[in-house]
Protein backbone atom coordinates (compact mmCIF):
# COMPACT_ATOMS: atom_id res chain seq x y z
CA UNK A 1 0.00 0.00 0.00
CA UNK A 2 1.29 3.33 -1.38
CA UNK A 3 1.49 6.09 1.87
CA UNK A 4 0.45 9.61 1.17
CA UNK A 5 2.15 12.58 2.92
CA UNK A 6 0.02 13.95 5.79
CA UNK A 7 -0.09 17.77 7.38
CA UNK A 8 -1.54 17.61 10.88
CA UNK A 9 -3.18 19.77 12.83
CA UNK A 10 -3.30 19.71 16.71
CA UNK A 11 -6.47 18.27 17.01
CA UNK A 12 -5.74 14.80 14.94
CA UNK A 13 -2.39 14.51 16.92
CA UNK A 14 -3.90 15.64 20.38
CA UNK A 15 -6.67 12.39 20.31
CA UNK A 16 -4.60 9.73 18.80
CA UNK A 17 -2.27 10.52 21.23
CA UNK A 18 -4.63 10.23 24.25
CA UNK A 19 -6.15 7.45 22.88
CA UNK A 20 -2.91 5.87 22.88
CA UNK A 21 -2.81 5.23 18.41
CA UNK A 22 -0.66 7.99 17.69
CA UNK A 23 1.53 5.27 16.06
CA UNK A 24 -1.58 4.79 13.11
CA UNK A 25 -0.41 7.84 11.80
CA UNK A 26 3.20 6.71 10.72
CA UNK A 27 1.50 3.15 9.98
CA UNK A 28 -1.12 4.79 7.23
CA UNK A 29 0.81 8.21 5.86
CA UNK A 30 4.44 9.10 5.19
CA UNK A 31 5.88 11.52 5.77
CA UNK A 32 4.09 13.02 8.43
CA UNK A 33 4.47 16.78 9.03
CA UNK A 34 3.82 18.89 11.81
CA UNK A 35 3.69 22.92 10.77
CA UNK A 36 5.52 24.90 13.58
CA UNK A 37 2.41 26.89 14.58
CA UNK A 38 0.88 23.53 15.22
CA UNK A 39 3.95 22.52 17.51
CA UNK A 40 3.59 25.98 19.35
CA UNK A 41 -0.06 25.19 19.93
CA UNK A 42 0.92 22.01 21.58
CA UNK A 43 4.33 23.57 23.12
CA UNK A 44 1.29 25.94 24.87
CA UNK A 45 -0.88 23.11 25.44
CA UNK A 46 2.18 21.33 27.18
CA UNK A 47 2.28 24.33 30.07
CA UNK A 48 -1.92 23.66 31.31
CA UNK A 49 -1.78 19.65 30.44
CA UNK A 50 2.23 18.12 30.75
CA UNK A 51 1.19 14.90 29.09
CA UNK A 52 0.54 16.93 26.10
CA UNK A 53 2.37 15.23 22.80
CA UNK A 54 5.45 16.71 21.69
CA UNK A 55 5.90 16.14 18.17
CA UNK A 56 9.57 16.40 18.47
CA UNK A 57 10.01 12.92 20.40
CA UNK A 58 8.49 11.06 17.53
CA UNK A 59 11.92 10.56 14.76
CA UNK A 60 8.76 9.99 11.91
CA UNK A 61 7.49 13.43 12.70
CA UNK A 62 8.81 16.22 11.12
CA UNK A 63 8.31 20.02 11.46
CA UNK A 64 7.89 21.87 8.85
CA UNK A 65 8.08 25.92 8.08
CA UNK A 66 5.00 27.18 6.42
CA UNK A 67 5.69 30.18 4.21
CA UNK A 68 3.89 33.09 5.16
CA UNK A 69 2.86 34.05 1.85
CA UNK A 70 1.56 30.45 1.55
CA UNK A 71 -1.01 31.26 3.86
CA UNK A 72 -1.51 34.90 2.87
CA UNK A 73 -2.42 33.15 -0.25
CA UNK A 74 -5.15 31.46 1.24
CA UNK A 75 -8.90 33.01 0.84
CA UNK A 76 -10.36 34.89 3.72
CA UNK A 77 -11.21 32.66 6.14
CA UNK A 78 -12.06 32.41 10.08
CA UNK A 79 -9.62 29.66 10.61
CA UNK A 80 -7.02 29.28 13.89
CA UNK A 81 -3.39 30.04 12.65
CA UNK A 82 -2.36 26.10 12.90
CA UNK A 83 -5.87 25.08 10.78
CA UNK A 84 -4.58 28.03 8.19
CA UNK A 85 -1.19 26.54 8.24
CA UNK A 86 -2.06 22.69 7.99
CA UNK A 87 -4.39 23.58 4.70
CA UNK A 88 -1.49 26.25 3.42
CA UNK A 89 1.42 23.18 3.44
CA UNK A 90 -1.05 20.60 2.12
CA UNK A 91 -2.75 22.99 -0.71
CA UNK A 92 1.02 23.78 -1.82
CA UNK A 93 2.34 20.33 -1.84
CA UNK A 94 0.29 18.16 -4.17
CA UNK A 95 -1.46 14.69 -3.20
CA UNK A 96 -1.18 15.82 0.42
CA UNK A 97 -3.16 14.90 2.52
CA UNK A 98 -4.47 17.78 5.55
CA UNK A 99 -5.41 16.32 8.58
CA UNK A 100 -7.97 18.23 10.17
CA UNK A 101 -10.97 17.62 12.60
CA UNK A 102 -12.66 21.17 12.78
CA UNK A 103 -15.67 21.08 10.58
CA UNK A 104 -15.23 24.87 9.39
CA UNK A 105 -11.57 23.79 8.35
CA UNK A 106 -12.17 20.75 6.52
CA UNK A 107 -14.97 22.60 4.50
CA UNK A 108 -12.49 25.11 3.76
CA UNK A 109 -9.38 22.76 2.88
CA UNK A 110 -12.47 20.67 0.54
CA UNK A 111 -13.24 24.08 -1.19
CA UNK A 112 -9.68 24.26 -2.22
CA UNK A 113 -9.48 20.36 -3.51
CA UNK A 114 -7.13 20.01 -0.51
CA UNK A 115 -7.73 15.83 0.66
CA UNK A 116 -8.93 16.24 4.22
CA UNK A 117 -8.39 13.15 6.92
CA UNK A 118 -9.79 13.18 10.28
CA UNK A 119 -9.28 11.03 13.38
CA UNK A 120 -12.47 9.05 12.70
CA UNK A 121 -11.21 8.44 9.54
CA UNK A 122 -7.64 7.30 10.62
CA UNK A 123 -9.67 4.82 12.81
CA UNK A 124 -11.55 3.36 9.70
CA UNK A 125 -8.47 3.11 7.86
CA UNK A 126 -6.56 1.62 10.20
CA UNK A 127 -9.26 -1.07 10.68
CA UNK A 128 -9.97 -2.04 6.96
CA UNK A 129 -5.93 -1.90 6.88
CA UNK A 130 -6.02 -4.79 9.98
CA UNK A 131 -4.08 -2.21 12.31
CA UNK A 132 -6.79 -1.88 14.83
CA UNK A 133 -9.45 -4.71 15.85
CA UNK A 134 -12.33 -2.20 16.13
CA UNK A 135 -13.31 1.06 16.32
CA UNK A 136 -16.18 1.39 18.80
CA UNK A 137 -13.58 1.09 21.73
CA UNK A 138 -11.56 3.74 20.48
CA UNK A 139 -14.52 6.11 19.65
CA UNK A 140 -16.15 5.71 23.30
CA UNK A 141 -11.97 6.28 24.52
CA UNK A 142 -12.31 9.17 22.31
CA UNK A 143 -15.52 10.57 23.99
CA UNK A 144 -14.02 10.03 27.17
CA UNK A 145 -11.25 11.91 26.80
CA UNK A 146 -13.34 15.46 25.81
CA UNK A 147 -13.86 14.09 21.79
CA UNK A 148 -16.67 16.16 20.83
CA UNK A 149 -18.75 13.08 18.53
CA UNK A 150 -22.76 13.88 17.20
CA UNK A 151 -24.63 10.38 18.12
CA UNK A 152 -25.45 10.01 14.16
CA UNK A 153 -21.85 10.29 13.53
CA UNK A 154 -20.66 7.66 15.76
CA UNK A 155 -23.53 5.41 14.61
CA UNK A 156 -22.37 6.21 10.51
CA UNK A 157 -18.78 5.05 11.84
CA UNK A 158 -19.45 2.17 13.17
CA UNK A 159 -21.58 1.12 10.00
CA UNK A 160 -18.71 2.36 7.69
CA UNK A 161 -16.18 0.28 10.11
CA UNK A 162 -18.05 -3.15 9.66
CA UNK A 163 -19.37 -2.94 13.03
CA UNK A 164 -23.02 -2.18 12.77
CA UNK A 165 -25.59 -2.89 10.30
CA UNK A 166 -26.69 -0.54 7.75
Amino acid sequence: MSRRPLVCDTTLLLYLDRIGQIGLLHALFEPVYVPELVCLELDMGRLMRPDTINPGKFNWMLAVSVDHSEQAALPPNRLGPGEQAVIAYARSHVGYVAGLDDRQARLFAERLEVSVVGVIGILIRAKKAGLIVAVQPLLDDLQRCGFHLALDLYEETLKLAGEKDA
